[in-house]
């Protein structure tokens, strides 16, 4: 990996851990505000927008790096967001005529779910937008940005009004939209074409219509595993895991995801530059997996060494459980952040196919523990060390296997 790749990476990674770090100086005070059950609400709002948020442009945001010209991206940028705006549409829509179980089925859950979805893809479409013109700074700014905006009025609404699940919701909105301001600045002079036909749109779109119909399925799996696990874990234990299991991945897994979405973010455009050079996209892959994998043993151990009397004084009486979810989740978070860089070359290299299948083994695997857990009257940390557990094998197995089939395999006949 050459300077200017690892200079990229820290670009972006620095604006993570700037954004990571208000979000976690942020949490000793959330927590002594909202108790659980409040907290759980709000992450039963944030599962339902997470099952349409991810595909809110209908995947098609990740084809803005491939056109040769910025007039093409452009037109692939415009279909994505008119996408977003029909998925929000549908989407309040949806909630309305069927309702979203614990939170209801008001105006108010349906307008909320419906900025958030919109919100979602138009940062999807503009952060790939900046990290196809490697405006990394700004990646960087609106993730500092997102984060501020939301930590400060998650705490100033709760201290000015009531501290419920409502104050997280517009919290989140406000900072999705800030954020997306700082993502538009800057959108002209970094070669937008605002001109583009409606023609030159759908033909952009239809000729990347592969992506959508491979990677949506693909995304919907995951959001399966990210949105579908803490309704279960509501339904099955109560709002109070929910907010247990959810707020242990936020603590954990951001952070981490924040660091390996900035390597992906860089690497992608890197890849797509190079993506018949296969003995450089190996080299790369495996540069990525040594450090992320030598970072994570190091984790490990240090979080199942941290006691609870440090998370109670962390985070207050009321939620002093976290720190049984976090070392059970541990082994499943710290595996999927070593491999989770690895997606981009499965896009680039067509074998998309094999990555749905995989994920949907995945999502099979993880619901079916929730079975036999529901089936054998398994206790919650149980049903989490388990969870865990298998999710870390799973990522290990079926990592080698991609690894083998999309770059093994073709670097052998290169």
């Amino acid at each position: 990996m050459g300077k200017s790749f690892v200079a990229s990476v820290l670009t972006v990674a620095g604006g993570s851990a700037i954004a990571q770090a208000i979000a976690l100086v942020s949490f000793p005070f959330i927590t002594r505000l909202y108790s659980p059950d409040v907290y759980g609400l709000f992450v039963v709002f944030l599962a339902y927008g997470g099952f349409v948020g991810p595909i809110a442009c209908g995947r098609f945001d990740a084809a803005i790096a491939l056109p040769k010209n910025n007039r093409g991206a452009s037109a692939v940028a415009l279909g994505s967001l008119a996408t977003a705006v029909f998925a929000a549409v549908l989407t309040a829509a949806s909630i309305l005529v069927f309702g979203a179980g614990t939170i209801g089925s008001g105006k108010a859950v349906a307008l909320g779910l419906a900025l958030y979805v919109l919100l979602a893809g138009a940062q999807q479409v503009f952060t790939n937008w900046s990290a196809r013109t490697r405006d990394y700074a700004r990646l960087s700014a609106a993730r500092i940005v997102q984060s501020t905006v939301a930590a400060l009025l998650s705490i100033g609404l709760a201290r000015t009004y009531d501290a419920d699940a409502s104050m997280l919701v517009v919290a989140t909105l406000a900072g999705q939209a800030v954020a997306l301001v700082v993502l538009l600045t800057g959108l002209r002079a970094s070669g937008f074409a605002f001109d583009v036909k409606a023609r030159q749109v759908f033909r952009m779109l239809r000729y990347f219509r592969r992506i959508a119909v491979f990677n949506v399925p693909h995304v919907l799996s995951d959001a399966a595993q990210a949105s579908g696990i803490p309704l279960v874990i509501a339904v099955m234990f109560g709002t109070q895991a929910a907010a247990y299991y959810s707020f242990s991945m936020r603590l954990l897994k951001a952070p981490l995801n924040l660091i390996g979405s900035a390597i992906s973010q860089v690497y992608y455009p890197r890849a797509a530059a190079h993506r018949n050079d296969h003995s450089r996209l190996r080299q790369d892959a495996l540069g990525i997996l040594k450090v992320l994998g030598a970072a994570a043993c190091f984790f490990q151990p240090v979080l199942l060494l941290i006691p609870d009397s440090a998370y109670r004084l962390a985070f207050g009486e009321s939620w002093s459980g976290i720190g049984s979810y976090l070392r059970a989740l541990s082994p499943w978070i710290l595996t999927s952040f070593v491999v989770g860089p690895m997606g981009v070359l499965y896009l680039l290299k067509g074998r998309v196919a094999l990555v749905l299948v995989l994920a949907l083994g995945g999502s099979v695997l993880a619901f079916g523990i929730f079975g036999v857990a529901w089936a054998t009257s398994t206790s919650v940390l149980a049903t989490m060390w388990a969870l865990s557990l298998g999710m870390a094998l799973y990522f290990v197995a079926s990592t080698f296997l991609e690894f083998a089939v999309v770059i093994g395999r073709e670097n052998e006949h290169a």
